[in-house]
Protein backbone atom coordinates (compact mmCIF):
# COMPACT_ATOMS: atom_id res chain seq x y z
CA UNK A 1 0.00 0.00 0.00
CA UNK A 2 1.19 3.16 -1.00
CA UNK A 3 1.36 6.25 1.27
CA UNK A 4 -0.31 9.20 -0.33
CA UNK A 5 1.80 12.62 0.26
CA UNK A 6 0.95 14.47 3.46
CA UNK A 7 -0.23 17.62 1.36
CA UNK A 8 -2.98 15.08 -0.46
CA UNK A 9 -3.97 13.88 3.08
CA UNK A 10 -6.93 15.23 4.82
CA UNK A 11 -7.96 13.38 8.30
CA UNK A 12 -11.52 13.55 9.29
CA UNK A 13 -11.73 13.05 12.99
CA UNK A 14 -15.47 12.29 14.19
CA UNK A 15 -16.16 13.29 17.73
CA UNK A 16 -14.28 16.86 19.45
CA UNK A 17 -14.52 15.38 23.10
CA UNK A 18 -11.33 14.91 25.18
CA UNK A 19 -9.50 11.96 22.72
CA UNK A 20 -10.44 13.50 19.63
CA UNK A 21 -9.27 16.69 20.53
CA UNK A 22 -5.65 14.91 21.75
CA UNK A 23 -5.37 12.81 18.43
CA UNK A 24 -6.02 16.46 16.78
CA UNK A 25 -3.54 18.49 18.27
CA UNK A 26 -0.61 15.40 17.68
CA UNK A 27 -1.48 15.11 14.19
CA UNK A 28 -1.10 18.59 13.86
CA UNK A 29 1.21 19.28 16.38
CA UNK A 30 3.67 16.34 15.35
CA UNK A 31 3.61 17.61 11.88
CA UNK A 32 2.04 14.20 10.76
CA UNK A 33 -0.78 15.69 8.68
CA UNK A 34 -1.48 19.44 8.69
CA UNK A 35 -5.24 18.87 7.22
CA UNK A 36 -7.16 17.47 10.12
CA UNK A 37 -10.75 18.31 10.14
CA UNK A 38 -13.07 17.60 13.10
CA UNK A 39 -16.68 17.29 13.93
CA UNK A 40 -19.08 17.12 16.34
CA UNK A 41 -22.48 18.04 16.98
CA UNK A 42 -21.73 20.46 19.87
CA UNK A 43 -20.04 24.06 19.17
CA UNK A 44 -16.61 24.42 18.32
CA UNK A 45 -13.75 23.90 21.37
CA UNK A 46 -11.61 27.02 21.86
CA UNK A 47 -8.67 24.93 20.99
CA UNK A 48 -9.51 24.15 17.69
CA UNK A 49 -9.01 26.52 14.96
CA UNK A 50 -12.12 27.39 12.99
CA UNK A 51 -10.96 26.22 9.88
CA UNK A 52 -10.48 22.56 11.03
CA UNK A 53 -13.81 22.35 12.84
CA UNK A 54 -17.12 21.28 11.30
CA UNK A 55 -20.34 21.56 13.69
CA UNK A 56 -23.24 18.74 11.83
CA UNK A 57 -26.50 17.00 12.84
CA UNK A 58 -24.84 14.08 14.06
CA UNK A 59 -24.96 12.30 9.96
CA UNK A 60 -21.37 11.80 8.13
CA UNK A 61 -22.27 11.20 4.99
CA UNK A 62 -20.80 14.52 3.97
CA UNK A 63 -18.17 14.77 6.62
CA UNK A 64 -16.74 11.05 5.12
CA UNK A 65 -17.13 12.51 1.44
CA UNK A 66 -13.59 13.51 0.29
CA UNK A 67 -11.09 12.08 3.65
CA UNK A 68 -8.20 10.17 2.83
CA UNK A 69 -9.26 8.27 6.50
CA UNK A 70 -11.03 8.75 9.30
CA UNK A 71 -10.31 8.33 12.58
CA UNK A 72 -14.00 7.45 15.41
CA UNK A 73 -13.50 8.91 18.20
CA UNK A 74 -17.09 8.89 19.19
CA UNK A 75 -19.15 6.58 21.35
CA UNK A 76 -19.14 2.80 20.65
CA UNK A 77 -22.75 2.77 19.65
CA UNK A 78 -21.78 5.08 16.28
CA UNK A 79 -19.51 2.36 15.07
CA UNK A 80 -21.14 0.87 12.50
CA UNK A 81 -22.95 3.82 11.19
CA UNK A 82 -19.73 6.29 10.84
CA UNK A 83 -18.29 2.84 9.26
CA UNK A 84 -20.68 2.19 6.75
CA UNK A 85 -20.12 5.55 5.42
CA UNK A 86 -16.68 4.96 5.22
CA UNK A 87 -17.77 1.77 3.21
CA UNK A 88 -20.04 3.82 0.96
CA UNK A 89 -17.07 5.88 0.04
CA UNK A 90 -13.71 3.64 0.14
CA UNK A 91 -12.23 5.80 3.06
CA UNK A 92 -9.79 4.28 5.86
CA UNK A 93 -11.08 4.15 8.80
CA UNK A 94 -9.57 3.94 12.12
CA UNK A 95 -11.44 3.75 15.86
CA UNK A 96 -10.84 3.05 19.28
CA UNK A 97 -13.19 1.19 20.75
CA UNK A 98 -13.23 -1.72 23.10
CA UNK A 99 -16.35 -3.27 21.25
CA UNK A 100 -16.41 -5.89 18.92
CA UNK A 101 -20.02 -5.24 17.60
CA UNK A 102 -18.10 -4.24 14.36
CA UNK A 103 -16.14 -7.01 14.06
CA UNK A 104 -19.19 -9.19 14.27
CA UNK A 105 -21.03 -7.68 11.82
CA UNK A 106 -18.30 -7.54 9.32
CA UNK A 107 -17.87 -11.56 9.83
CA UNK A 108 -13.84 -11.54 10.72
CA UNK A 109 -14.21 -14.27 13.10
CA UNK A 110 -15.43 -16.39 9.91
CA UNK A 111 -12.93 -14.95 7.66
CA UNK A 112 -14.88 -14.39 4.64
CA UNK A 113 -13.31 -13.94 1.45
CA UNK A 114 -15.56 -11.95 -0.29
CA UNK A 115 -15.07 -9.26 1.99
CA UNK A 116 -14.26 -5.96 -0.17
CA UNK A 117 -13.85 -2.94 2.46
CA UNK A 118 -11.42 -0.42 2.80
CA UNK A 119 -8.86 -0.32 4.88
CA UNK A 120 -10.40 -0.73 8.54
CA UNK A 121 -8.71 -0.84 11.57
CA UNK A 122 -10.51 -1.08 15.11
CA UNK A 123 -9.37 -0.75 18.50
CA UNK A 124 -6.22 1.58 18.37
CA UNK A 125 -6.08 2.86 21.47
CA UNK A 126 -5.02 1.80 24.78
CA UNK A 127 -7.04 -1.64 25.41
CA UNK A 128 -7.30 -3.04 22.97
CA UNK A 129 -4.50 -1.23 20.97
CA UNK A 130 -0.99 -0.67 22.50
CA UNK A 131 -1.75 -3.40 24.84
CA UNK A 132 -2.46 -5.53 22.90
CA UNK A 133 0.78 -5.08 20.28
CA UNK A 134 3.00 -5.40 23.13
CA UNK A 135 1.37 -8.66 24.42
CA UNK A 136 1.85 -9.93 21.20
CA UNK A 137 5.43 -8.61 20.31
CA UNK A 138 6.39 -10.28 23.72
CA UNK A 139 4.89 -13.73 22.61
CA UNK A 140 6.65 -13.46 19.81
CA UNK A 141 10.29 -13.31 21.10
CA UNK A 142 9.90 -16.96 22.76
CA UNK A 143 8.71 -20.75 21.55
CA UNK A 144 7.16 -21.88 24.62
CA UNK A 145 5.21 -19.51 26.73
CA UNK A 146 1.71 -20.65 27.72
CA UNK A 147 0.35 -17.87 28.81
CA UNK A 148 -0.73 -14.36 28.32
CA UNK A 149 -1.89 -11.42 30.73
CA UNK A 150 -3.14 -8.24 29.96
CA UNK A 151 -3.84 -5.65 33.47
CA UNK A 152 -4.72 -2.52 32.43
CA UNK A 153 -5.87 0.27 34.76
CA UNK A 154 -7.11 4.35 33.95
CA UNK A 155 -6.62 5.36 37.60
CA UNK A 156 -7.26 8.60 39.40
CA UNK A 157 -4.57 9.54 41.80
CA UNK A 158 -7.01 10.57 44.31
CA UNK A 159 -10.11 9.52 45.44
CA UNK A 160 -12.91 10.59 47.79
CA UNK A 161 -15.71 8.05 47.13
CA UNK A 162 -16.35 4.46 48.31
CA UNK A 163 -15.54 3.42 44.87
CA UNK A 164 -12.10 4.91 45.20
CA UNK A 165 -12.39 5.54 41.56
CA UNK A 166 -12.61 8.99 39.86
CA UNK A 167 -14.10 8.70 35.94
CA UNK A 168 -11.13 10.18 33.34
CA UNK A 169 -12.89 8.79 30.24
CA UNK A 170 -16.25 8.10 29.04
CA UNK A 171 -19.32 6.96 30.87
CA UNK A 172 -20.82 4.96 28.18
CA UNK A 173 -17.55 3.24 27.51
CA UNK A 174 -17.13 2.24 31.28
CA UNK A 175 -20.14 1.11 31.64
CA UNK A 176 -20.09 -1.37 28.39
CA UNK A 177 -16.92 -2.93 29.51
CA UNK A 178 -18.26 -3.75 33.10
CA UNK A 179 -21.32 -5.50 31.44
CA UNK A 180 -20.26 -7.00 29.01
CA UNK A 181 -19.26 -10.64 28.14
CA UNK A 182 -15.42 -10.97 28.18
CA UNK A 183 -13.29 -13.11 25.14
CA UNK A 184 -10.95 -14.96 26.84
CA UNK A 185 -8.34 -17.87 25.68
CA UNK A 186 -7.97 -20.95 28.28
CA UNK A 187 -5.43 -23.74 26.54
CA UNK A 188 -6.52 -22.85 23.51
CA UNK A 189 -9.78 -22.84 23.47
CA UNK A 190 -12.11 -19.65 23.15
CA UNK A 191 -14.49 -18.89 25.97
CA UNK A 192 -16.54 -16.38 27.19
CA UNK A 193 -16.85 -15.17 31.19
CA UNK A 194 -18.65 -12.46 32.72
CA UNK A 195 -17.84 -8.77 33.59
CA UNK A 196 -16.61 -8.45 36.82
CA UNK A 197 -15.79 -11.76 37.27
CA UNK A 198 -11.74 -13.57 37.52
CA UNK A 199 -11.02 -11.75 40.39
CA UNK A 200 -7.61 -11.19 41.50
CA UNK A 201 -4.73 -9.29 43.76
CA UNK A 202 -1.54 -7.98 41.54
CA UNK A 203 1.23 -6.26 42.77
CA UNK A 204 2.87 -3.27 40.44
CA UNK A 205 5.64 -1.50 41.73
CA UNK A 206 5.36 -2.18 44.99
CA UNK A 207 1.47 -1.02 45.24
CA UNK A 208 -1.22 -3.72 45.70
CA UNK A 209 -4.21 -3.77 42.99
CA UNK A 210 -6.91 -5.41 41.95
CA UNK A 211 -8.06 -6.93 38.41
CA UNK A 212 -11.01 -8.43 37.37
CA UNK A 213 -12.70 -9.50 33.92
CA UNK A 214 -13.86 -6.51 31.43
CA UNK A 215 -15.37 -6.95 28.30
CA UNK A 216 -13.68 -5.83 24.99
CA UNK A 217 -10.09 -5.15 26.51
CA UNK A 218 -8.30 -7.61 24.58
CA UNK A 219 -9.44 -6.78 20.97
CA UNK A 220 -9.01 -9.76 18.89
CA UNK A 221 -5.86 -11.34 20.60
CA UNK A 222 -7.71 -14.38 21.77
CA UNK A 223 -9.30 -15.14 18.56
CA UNK A 224 -5.87 -14.62 16.84
CA UNK A 225 -4.28 -16.87 18.78
CA UNK A 226 -6.85 -19.55 19.12
CA UNK A 227 -5.35 -20.20 15.85
CA UNK A 228 -2.70 -21.16 16.60
CA UNK A 229 -1.31 -25.14 17.81
CA UNK A 230 0.23 -23.94 21.45
CA UNK A 231 -3.15 -24.38 23.79
CA UNK A 232 -2.32 -20.66 24.87
CA UNK A 233 -4.46 -19.32 27.62
CA UNK A 234 -4.84 -15.66 27.38
CA UNK A 235 -7.01 -12.50 28.99
CA UNK A 236 -7.41 -8.89 29.63
CA UNK A 237 -8.49 -7.80 32.93
CA UNK A 238 -9.06 -4.02 34.35
CA UNK A 239 -6.88 -2.68 37.02
CA UNK A 240 -8.43 -0.92 39.92
CA UNK A 241 -7.75 0.32 43.76
CA UNK A 242 -8.08 -2.44 46.05
CA UNK A 243 -11.56 -2.08 47.35
CA UNK A 244 -13.60 -0.84 43.84
CA UNK A 245 -14.58 -4.15 42.65
CA UNK A 246 -17.45 -4.88 45.81
CA UNK A 247 -18.86 -1.45 44.71
CA UNK A 248 -18.88 -1.82 40.86
CA UNK A 249 -20.48 -5.65 41.53
CA UNK A 250 -22.77 -3.86 43.89
CA UNK A 251 -24.22 -1.73 41.41
CA UNK A 252 -23.68 -4.32 38.36
CA UNK A 253 -24.96 -7.01 39.90
CA UNK A 254 -27.08 -6.74 42.61
CA UNK A 255 -28.67 -3.93 41.98
CA UNK A 256 -29.26 -5.20 38.52
CA UNK A 257 -29.55 -0.96 37.46
CA UNK A 258 -30.19 -0.59 34.01
CA UNK A 259 -27.43 0.46 31.25
CA UNK A 260 -28.63 4.09 31.22
CA UNK A 261 -28.93 4.17 35.11
CA UNK A 262 -25.93 3.10 35.38
CA UNK A 263 -24.21 5.35 32.61
CA UNK A 264 -25.85 8.30 34.63
CA UNK A 265 -24.48 7.39 37.94
CA UNK A 266 -20.99 7.15 36.38
CA UNK A 267 -21.34 10.90 33.93
CA UNK A 268 -23.26 12.94 36.90
CA UNK A 269 -22.54 11.70 40.28
CA UNK A 270 -18.81 10.33 40.21
CA UNK A 271 -16.69 13.12 39.93
CA UNK A 272 -14.10 13.39 37.02
CA UNK A 273 -10.45 14.02 37.15
CA UNK A 274 -7.68 15.11 35.18
CA UNK A 275 -5.22 14.02 37.46
CA UNK A 276 -4.89 10.30 36.65
CA UNK A 277 -2.31 7.55 35.75
CA UNK A 278 -2.51 4.50 33.74
CA UNK A 279 -0.94 1.26 34.74
CA UNK A 280 0.07 -1.51 31.77
CA UNK A 281 1.15 -4.54 32.64
CA UNK A 282 1.60 -7.12 30.13
CA UNK A 283 3.22 -10.83 31.21
CA UNK A 284 3.71 -13.11 28.12
CA UNK A 285 5.77 -16.55 29.27
CA UNK A 286 9.01 -15.14 30.93
CA UNK A 287 8.89 -11.73 29.53
CA UNK A 288 6.52 -9.02 30.99
CA UNK A 289 6.36 -5.27 30.40
CA UNK A 290 4.97 -3.04 33.15
CA UNK A 291 4.85 1.19 32.51
CA UNK A 292 3.40 3.30 34.56
CA UNK A 293 1.97 6.40 32.49
CA UNK A 294 0.95 9.94 33.82
CA UNK A 295 -0.09 13.23 32.54
CA UNK A 296 2.80 14.89 30.21
CA UNK A 297 3.24 18.09 28.38
CA UNK A 298 3.90 18.38 24.47
CA UNK A 299 4.19 20.80 22.42
CA UNK A 300 3.10 23.14 25.06
CA UNK A 301 -0.31 21.47 25.70
CA UNK A 302 -0.95 18.68 28.57
CA UNK A 303 -2.36 15.43 28.09
CA UNK A 304 -3.84 13.47 30.84
CA UNK A 305 -2.57 9.84 31.09
CA UNK A 306 -5.50 8.66 29.40
CA UNK A 307 -5.48 11.07 26.91
CA UNK A 308 -1.75 10.50 26.29
CA UNK A 309 -1.92 6.95 26.18
CA UNK A 310 -4.86 6.55 24.12
CA UNK A 311 -4.53 9.05 21.30
CA UNK A 312 -1.04 7.96 20.51
CA UNK A 313 -1.62 4.44 20.35
CA UNK A 314 -4.49 5.72 17.23
CA UNK A 315 -1.89 8.37 15.93
CA UNK A 316 0.90 5.80 15.80
CA UNK A 317 -0.49 3.23 14.00
CA UNK A 318 -2.28 6.24 11.42
CA UNK A 319 0.98 7.67 10.92
CA UNK A 320 2.50 4.11 9.98
CA UNK A 321 -0.36 3.90 7.15
CA UNK A 322 0.40 7.03 5.84
CA UNK A 323 3.83 6.49 5.62
CA UNK A 324 2.92 3.68 3.65
CA UNK A 325 4.38 0.99 5.96
CA UNK A 326 3.46 -2.37 4.93
CA UNK A 327 0.92 -3.35 7.75
CA UNK A 328 -0.39 -7.03 6.84
CA UNK A 329 -4.28 -7.38 7.03
CA UNK A 330 -6.64 -9.64 5.62
CA UNK A 331 -9.50 -8.61 3.22
CA UNK A 332 -8.84 -4.85 4.04
CA UNK A 333 -9.46 -5.51 7.81
CA UNK A 334 -6.10 -5.58 10.13
CA UNK A 335 -5.72 -6.35 13.74
CA UNK A 336 -4.21 -4.69 16.42
CA UNK A 337 -1.90 -7.68 16.71
CA UNK A 338 -1.08 -7.63 13.39
CA UNK A 339 1.48 -4.51 14.19
CA UNK A 340 4.94 -4.78 15.34
CA UNK A 341 5.57 -2.63 18.66
CA UNK A 342 9.20 -2.02 17.25
CA UNK A 343 7.58 -0.08 14.50
CA UNK A 344 5.66 1.69 17.00
CA UNK A 345 8.61 2.87 19.13
CA UNK A 346 9.74 4.25 15.47
CA UNK A 347 6.88 6.67 14.95
CA UNK A 348 6.75 10.37 16.48
CA UNK A 349 5.01 9.49 19.22
CA UNK A 350 5.76 5.66 20.23
CA UNK A 351 8.68 6.45 22.02
CA UNK A 352 6.47 7.18 24.71
CA UNK A 353 5.82 4.01 25.56
CA UNK A 354 9.32 2.71 26.08
CA UNK A 355 9.34 0.52 29.05
CA UNK A 356 10.69 1.79 32.32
Amino acid sequence: MAGKKQRETIIGIAGGGRIGKAIYHLLTDGGICNNVVVMDIAPRPDDIAKSDYVQTDGTFEEFVKGKTLIINALPYTKNKELWLECFKNKVAYFDLSEDDDLDLSLGIYLEADNMDIPFTMPHCGLAPGMSTIIANSLLQEQDTATDVKIRVGALSNNSTNKLKYHTSWSGEGLVNEYRGDCRVLREGELKMEPALSGYERITLDGTENEAFNTSGGIGTLAWTLSRSDNNLSADYKTLRRVGHHDYADFLFNDLALTEGELINIFKNNVPSTQNDCVLIYVQAGDREYYKKFTPTVIGGRRYTAIELTTAIGLVSVVELYLNGKTIPYKNGYCNQERIKFEDILKTTYGKVYLSE
